[in-house]
């Protein structure tokens, strides 16, 4: 109790050294399971850990509660709050997050739209930082994704508009697009 690190916001580590990178909502994830060894899965709002410097406000087991387009509460849902959307690395050492290959967001939290400019985007093939240049882990990183702060240019070859799947359905008859992904996908 006299030895030990108190973390600022937004750093973690025994030392303090390492960075939390953004979260947002997850594109996929599973359960985290039986994290108190108590035999069963808590429930959504039941905080088995609190105070660990990657979540302060502490973690559950069951998945968060959701809601449908008609306000009707669904308990057993997923894509909760995770770093890096769950389609990407942590760089600790600066706090941002590289996203696969598809995916963009300071949390990698939408996927990309097509842009030959962007050679790392789905579809391009060019360029070393092709989303056909997957690489295994090595220590260093496990993709050539893009990075938080390499930007977007020309999407959709400059001549389209990029718009999220809840832009569309509005421009189809005013149609009301409002699931976990509105704002995600692209």
């Amino acid at each position: 109790s006299h030895d030990m690190c108190t973390c600022d916001r937004n750093f973690q580590g025994a030392d303090c050294s390492l960075r939390t990178c953004p979260f947002g909502k997850a594109h996929v994830d599973t359960p985290r399971g039986d994290l108190d060894a108590s035999l069963t899965i808590g429930d959504h709002n039941d905080i088995v850990l609190a105070g660990s410097t990657l979540y302060p406000y502490g973690i559950t087991e069951g998945f968060p509660l959701m809601s449908d387009t008609a306000g009707t509460v669904i308990a057993n849902t997923a894509h909760d709050y995770m770093e890096c959307s769950n389609k990407g690395l942590c760089d600790r050492i600066n706090g941002l997050c590289e996203c696969l290959p598809g995916y963009d967001g300071a949390a990698c939290q939408r996927a990309s739209c097509p842009s030959k400019a962007n050679s790392s985007t789905p579809g391009s093939g060019q360029g070393e930082r092709s989303n056909t240049n997957f690489k295994v882990f090595n220590a260093n990183s496990a993709f050539h994704g893009r990075a938080a702060e390499v930007v977007q240019r020309d999407q959709c070859s400059g001549h389209g508009t990029c718009m999220t799947i809840e832009q569309l359905a509005y421009l189809d008859h005013g149609n009301t697009y409002d699931l976990w992904d509105k704002d995600a996908t692209m």
